[in-house]
């Protein structure tokens, strides 16, 4: 048999035949060539494997699916990175579904990907050697799909820059990607960027496991802030879903940039974020869900949902957060954090900043979510308007279980809070309508040190809060009497600054074990509504036996 080398050199002498059968010089396989005109290539020798040039004739490769990347003669034994990726380049530009056999490739330029084009592989690694160079390129484009490929960066590259190019799949705009089945690693950026306008992209059964540490994430005297960029995955747009993934060792997890909408993050298994959250999802991100996600191990927050960032219209709605097992945050680190951290200039010194953010994410429920071990609150909700947190199990937390501020229309119920540092249920100040319903509370205050208006069941501080119901709640301290308190208020001023300010109703609450009395009220506690049938570690009470 003839060799496709051989065939096509130039000044062959083997007959110009209109069918003719060869043995790929590349791969060994069996190969039919026909003559053609149509399809040719309009100047030079043809592509190198579809089309070739024979003299003054064309022909053109039987094939059906997917063209194979062999074919252009990319395979282990090609050292020169600069040919591999000009080949690679030259074969993907024809737009076929390509197929990528099982060998290691290095390049040293980006891979344009086509609109309505698929690439395949068994495990075919490539890595990139340029600095700040993606491997596959599909902005802009469409209807594409890349699977099963093992993907690594330089490394070495990482920029403090959200438009750095260190990824491993950057799809800027696009549409209908699909990304299946590929390992990412060591992409100083991301595993896949796609910060802006992408729509319709599905991410799953992907991983991302880097080599990268704490060290080297950490702040320095050139990255003041860390290396807070690097993440697993950084997209952001409509219609996005990332499911079934793993990711490991990046400065955050997953982040969903800004103002997006029809969000799916669901089981991910998400460990040892270096430097910052788990997930972050940005500001103005709306009809998003987060389900069945398993977060450990992170230097700061497991989940963030951002309200605003200096956005004016960027307001997060209609956030479902559920089912998500979240453990090991880290010093400072929430297990969920709902928050707003713009910043307002106090109208009387306009050189006084004061935090004060005047937008609330609307209509968010976090429920169902096992928390344990969180290095600062087990779920911390600020500015939120409309929401419910709801049947989370949380436990071994530094500071508060639940935390709430700036809230208006809350509900906290069916909560099982235990074994936590401080206070079971902190509802601090610039609440409007919020009602902590039937949780159950067991061993607050555990850190047995400190201030003791903290270590309570449920405490609730200072001015500006409105309308707080606080009913049906079971609360026990341990036998070491580290609970000092059942129900804590404090800082209501007398006569109250408004009218309506602290009508509240404690009723129908059990407490057990408290040090001291079991609810307490400090600074004047005027316009308390109703505080009834409230059930109290009393000998002898009713119903008591001796």
């Amino acid at each position: 048999m003839i060799y496709t080398e051989d065939f096509f050199a130039p000044g062959s002498t083997y007959p110009n035949d209109n069918v003719v059968e060869l043995i790929d010089s590349y791969t060994s396989e069996h190969v039919v060539y026909k003559k053609t005109t149509v399809g040719v290539p309009p100047t030079g020798d043809g592509d190198g494997a579809i089309y070739r040039k024979k003299g003054t004739d064309f022909y053109k490769r039987e094939w059906t699916g997917y063209v194979n990347i062999l074919w252009w003669g990319i395979g282990n034994t090609l050292s020169n990175y600069t040919e591999t990726t000009a080949r690679i380049q030259k074969a993907l530009a024809l737009g076929y579904d390509t197929f990528f056999d099982e060998i290691s490739i290095v390049i040293n330029d980006s891979l344009p990907v086509q609109s309505n084009q698929k690439l395949l592989s068994k495990g075919c690694y490539i890595k990139q050697s340029a600095a700040v160079k993606e491997i596959f390129n599909c902005e802009n484009k469409s209807n594409i799909s890349i699977t099963g490929f093992s993907l690594e960066g330089l490394g070495t590259d990482y920029q403090p820059s959200s438009s750095s190019k260190a990824v491993g799949i950057l799809c800027y705009g696009a549409q209908y990607l699909t990304i299946e089945n590929n390992i990412f690693k060591d992409f100083t950026y991301s595993g896949v960027s796609g910060l802006r306008n992408v729509n319709h992209l599905t991410f799953k059964f992907n991983r991302v496991e880097n080599s990268f540490d704490v060290v080297w994430a950490e702040v320095s005297p050139e990255y003041p802030f860390g290396k807070k960029d690097n993440t697993g995955i950084t997209v952001g747009g409509k219609n996005i879903s990332v499911f079934k993934n793993s990711f490991k060792n990046s400065s955050q997890g997953i982040t969903i940039a800004e103002n997006s909408e029809f969000i799916s993050i669901s089981d991910n298994d998400i460990e040892n974020t270096i430097l910052e959250h788990g997930m972050y999802l940005d500001a103005g991100i709306s009809n998003m869900t987060v389900l069945g996600n398993r977060i450990r191990n992170t230097k700061k927050v497991g989940i963030k949902l951002q309200n605003n960032d200096d956005h004016t219209n960027y307001v997060c709605n209609n956030v479902l957060i559920s089912n998500n097992v979240i453990s090991d945050t880290g010093v400072g680190g929430d297990g969920i954090l709902v928050n707003n951290t713009s910043l307002e200039v106090d109208p009387d010194n306009a050189s006084i900043i004061i935090y004060m953010p005047t937008f609330f994410a609307k209509n968010v429920v976090i429920s169902g979510n096992v928390v344990r071990n969180a290095g600062q609150h087990g779920i911390n909700v600020r500015f939120v308007d409309g929401g419910v947190v709801a049947d989370n199990m949380i436990n071994d937390i530094m500071y508060a279980g639940i935390y709430a501020a700036f809230n208006k229309g809350v509900d906290i119920c069916h909560n099982n809070v235990r074994t936590i540092q401080e206070s079971g249920i902190m509802i601090e100040s610039h609440n409007d309508l919020l009602n902590v319903n039937s949780n159950n509370i067991d061993n607050p205050g555990a850190r047995n040190t400190g201030g003791e208006d903290l270590l309570t069941g449920i405490t609730v501080r200072y001015n500006n809060n409105y309308e707080i119901a606080i009913k049906h709640n079971k609360i026990r301290g341990n036998d070491n009497e580290a609970m000092r308190w059942g129900i804590f208020v404090e800082g209501i001023v007398d006569p109250a600054p408004n009218p309506e300010q602290s009508t509240f109703e404690i009723e129908n609450n059990i407490i057990l074990k408290a040090k001291y009395t079991d609810l307490r009220f400090l600074n004047g506690f005027t316009k308390l509504r109703r505080l009834r049938d409230n059930y109290k570690t009393i000998q002898n009470s009713p119903g008591e036996q001796p």
